[in-house]
């Protein structure tokens, strides 16, 4: 798992990732596909299924340590 920067908005409708920093590029979120969400233990952690139109990446969010991460990645274009 790659741990990444996200600028997210949080408001009364949900967290939603809207820039990934990971590495030295950022991508802007143009969809979020899903999101759900688990308990490990007392801590609660988000996934989402988000693409800038051209990659698909499902993120991690943890509430406790406010980490993010990359749970998997893929290109859309399908080369």
């Amino acid at each position: 798992m790659d741990q990444i920067e996200v600028i997210a908005t949080f408001g009364k409708d949900g967290i939603f990732p809207r820039i990934i920093k990971w590495g030295q590029n950022s991508y802007k979120i143009n969809s979020v596909n899903l999101i759900h969400a688990i308990k490990d233990g007392a801590i609660r952690i988000y996934f989402f299924s988000v693409s800038d139109g051209v990659n698909a990446w499902k993120l991690g969010f943890n509430t406790e340590s406010l980490k993010w991460w990359v749970e998997d990645s893929y290109s859309l274009s399908g080369a």
